[in-house]
């Protein structure tokens, strides 16, 4: 994991800096950490980090208006807030960060969260690859569903775009199987992560696409579902 630290304040860093080490010495995890001195040098280095550890409250700027320049750039580099004050924590919202820490940071909570920061960094690396379906690798963190049709199942990803494939459901079924999808219906497998509502017949995805929530599914789906969220949550 590569780490970012963008706070202006040195005994702040200090203290981070020992919490993130105290925290990996109890995994056989390999991590680097970068301080930034500007925001120039964090804007250049951002798409090659996989966590950020951004303060709120900087001297001469605002940790919440970085952080929404950041997510106008599209980086996959997670966010995670540091302050000194609850109040400013909230606007962590704004700017979609994974969690936020108050100062002085306690150890013990501090891992917590970042365990769960590093299940979601191994799960965001979970995918396949498929020459016959792209030169590139696909994670399935980009993909919504998938969905079976006339003998052939369509991959529907998150940027809208969708590839159709000669693979029956079954294939994508053990494919996912360590990653956060379950099926709903004979005709379609879901990624957990991406689900916006629960009907009692209907699941609503983050693109408003309706998906069939078939009777003889639905008890292991729910299950599924409900353990997904105690992961993220």
């Amino acid at each position: 994991m590569k780490i970012l630290i963008y706070d202006d304040n040195i005994d702040d860093v200090k203290q981070l800096g020992n919490c993130i080490k105290n925290f990996f010495s109890k995994l056989s995890e390999e991590y680097t950490i970068t301080y930034c001195q500007t925001q120039d040098e964090l804007f250049s280095l951002i798409n090659n980090y996989n966590l950020l550890f951004l303060d709120i409250e900087l001297s001469n700027e605002n940790g919440i208006d970085i952080g929404l320049k950041i997510t106008k750039m599209k980086t996959d580099c997670m966010i995670i807030i540091t302050t000194h004050y609850m109040k400013y924590a909230i606007d962590g919202y704004k700017i979609n960060a994974e969690r936020y820490f108050i100062k002085p940071i306690d150890q013990s909570e501090f891992d917590i969260e970042m365990t769960y920061i590093i299940h979601k960094y191994h799960s965001d690396l979970l995918g396949f690859n498929d020459i016959k379906l792209s030169k590139n690798k696909i994670y399935f963190k980009n993909i919504l569903y998938f969905e079976f049709y006339d003998r052939k199942t369509i991959i529907h990803f998150t940027n809208g775009k969708n590839i159709q494939t000669n693979y029956p459901l079954k294939h994508w079924i053990q494919i996912t199987q360590n990653a956060a999808f379950s099926q709903p219906h004979k005709s379609f497998l879901v990624n957990l992560n991406y689900i916006s509502a629960l009907t009692k017949n209907d699941i609503v995805m983050l693109n408003d696409d309706i998906i069939p929530l078939s009777r003889h599914f639905k008890a292991d789906f729910f299950e599924k579902y409900e353990d997904n969220l105690h992961e993220v949550i």
